[in-house]
This record gives C-alpha cells, structure tokens and sequence, in this order.
C-alpha cells in the first residue's frame, strides 16, 4: 500500500436516501448509514495494510469538515468532488509508481515500430526476484478489485479499485445519487 493516509469509497445511495439527504436535518442519518457500510467494506484493511482506521474530518488537508467523513452529493457536491480528484489523482500516482518499479527492474531487450504510431518493447524479468514478485502480487490484487490493495479509492457501487471512462462519467454527472466516505487509516507500523 502507499503511504497516503486516506482511504476514499464511492457509496452509491438509494432514492429514499438521496431524498433523505437533500434535507439537512435528516442528512446526518445517511452520513451514519455510509460511514457504517463503508466501514464493514474496510475492515479487510485492518492488520494488513493499518492497524485502525476512522472518518476523516478534513480529508486531504480540505479547509471544510465532513461529518462522519462524509460527502453527499446532492448536497454538497463541491467537497465531494474535491475529495474524490484527490482520491483519483493519488490512485493513478500509485498506479504509475507501481508501472515504474516493475519496469526499472526489467532489462530492455528489443523494441519495435510495427507502424508510425506504434512501438512495442520487449523486456526481459528475472521471475524469482522477490522485489518484483512483491510489485507484481499488489498489481495483481488492485486489478482483481481486491479492497486491500494499494488503491485509495473504491466504487462500491461497481465493486473495483478502477472504472472506466464511461462509468466514470455517469457517477459525476450524477453526484446526488452518490456519497463519498473518506477514512483516516492509521498504517501500520507508522505512528501516530
């Protein structure tokens, strides 16, 4: 896992809680209802990757407080979207970083332009490298959707660490029908 500190979920909600949350005096009923559904998600992360974790006030040093680490996005769709682009820009961070360490320890023995537009490279990996078994089992478990992997994010409505472009348009063109808890973990073997 990376070293971010905060774990976001993309919670799909129901019409009856989207309505529920439009109203800020009932609001505060859905935000438990997340928090408590996004947290049974997270506790595969407990032992392996943090040693506890809880509902991040001010996620990403954001300058306002969610309750319960909690953005609905009918209501407050600014901080929803904030915390998701940090969320998604430190996901594709780690994704890139992963590529690069396994990349660094393969030796490049050819490359290719099968057309003007096209290069293909071929490296060379040595299999029993315990380093890059390590690289490869966490990509490999980020890709089998795989919550304890080194994500950040997580759509629970689609169950993955990664969407598409598509999917991804239709949750932020329609943000009312979506909260987004944001956890604190607390990493192993960090202090706190």
């Amino acid at each position: 896992m990376n070293d971010n500190k905060y774990f976001a979920l993309v919670v799909p909600l129901s019409p009856t809680a989207q309505k529920i949350a439009q109203d800020r005096r009932t609001a505060l009923s859905v935000r438990q209802a997340v928090w408590s559904q996004a947290a049974e998600h997270l506790k595969p992360l407990l032992g392996k990757n943090c040693d506890s974790f809880y509902p991040a006030a001010a996620p990403y040093g954001g300058p306002f407080r969610l309750p319960f680490g909690v953005a609905l996005g009918c209501a407050e769709s600014e901080h929803f979207l904030m915390c998701y682009m940090h969320a998604r820009k430190l996901q594709e961070k780690e994704i890139e970083n992963r590529n690069q360490a396994i990349r660094s320890m393969g030796k490049q023995i050819g490359q290719f332009h099968p057309d003007d537009e096209t290069t293909l490279t071929v490296m060379a990996f040595r299999s029993s490298d315990p380093k890059l078994l390590e690289h490869l089992e966490v990509a490999r478990r980020f890709f089998s959707n795989d919550i304890t992997a080194a994500a950040g994010l997580y759509y629970l409505g689609y169950d993955t660490n990664y969407i598409s472009e598509q999917q991804e348009q239709r949750l932020l063109s329609g943000l009312g029908a979506y909260a987004l808890c944001v956890a604190e973990l607390q990493l192993k073997g960090v202090p706190a």
